[in-house]
């Protein structure tokens, strides 16, 4: 049986981890079943088993896997149903490359609107942590840093994927792969707190529902917790 420790909020059900969402993703993807493991920020000597302090961690029977693309290429070789493109170098390369862009480019501006949403949802006891450990790594307050966000950067953030999913209906091609699953999770982190950077009717759009009914179908409904904030960085 495949258990999945991942990161979640006071409300166990409501994970917001793009790690995490990437291979949820997967899983569901090859109609592979999982029992989650909720932990949240002070959880971590659920994992300590592992080695990581980090989540996602995967595992399988006696194998455990952790590191999101390690997890997705583990998936991959073992399961090799609805495969995800990762069984070459040259596939997993891409993939690396691409998680590197979306780590720089787009996570940046559209984790800032969502900051203060993501803080309010931690259970009590992992609201210091959580202030601590971000206000030491933004080098200033939480609430200054959200200070900056912009919704028009957020919306610019997304141009180069509108572009391409244009002509394309994945990223991956016809059918959907490693390389949608790490871009979808980063903007499903903000999206499970309400914040949507794109319009329903757009290529991105289209795309992102495409791929959450996919998820869905398999899985069931995804838990949100709607920020009242949302809607003012909601596209015109």
């Amino acid at each position: 049986m495949i258990r999945l420790y991942e990161l979640c909020a006071s409300d166990p059900d409501l994970v917001f981890s793009p790690y995490c969402w990437r291979v949820r993703l997967a899983l569901a993807h090859k109609r592979v079943p999982f029992e989650s493991v909720p932990i949240t920020f002070m959880d971590k000597d659920k994992i300590a088993f592992s080695g990581s302090k980090l989540v996602p961690v995967l595992t399988d029977d006696d194998t455990v896997v952790s590191e999101s693309l390690d997890i997705l290429a583990y998936l991959d070789r073992t399961y090799p149903q609805s495969p995800l493109g990762l069984d070459t170098e040259t596939g997993r390369a891409r993939v690396r490359f691409i998680n590197e862009l979306i780590l720089r480019h787009i996570t940046p501006v559209t984790f800032k609107p969502s900051l203060l949403a993501i803080f309010e949802a931690q259970p009590e006891k992992a609201k210091g942590y959580f202030r601590e450990s971000r206000e030491q790594r933004f080098g200033t307050t939480l609430e200054q840093f959200h200070a900056t966000a912009s919704g028009a950067d957020a919306h610019k953030a997304l141009a180069a994927l509108e572009a391409q999913l244009k002509h394309v209906p994945y990223l991956d091609g016809e059918q959907p792969g490693a390389t949608d699953f790490v871009v979808v999770s980063h903007l499903i982190f903000s999206w499970v707190y309400g914040f949507q950077f794109w319009k329903d009717d757009s290529a991105v759009g289209t795309w992102f529902t495409r791929l959450i009914d996919a998820y869905v179908e398999v899985a069931g409904p995804i838990t949100r917790q709607i920020h009242s904030s949302a809607t003012q960085y909601a596209p015109a």
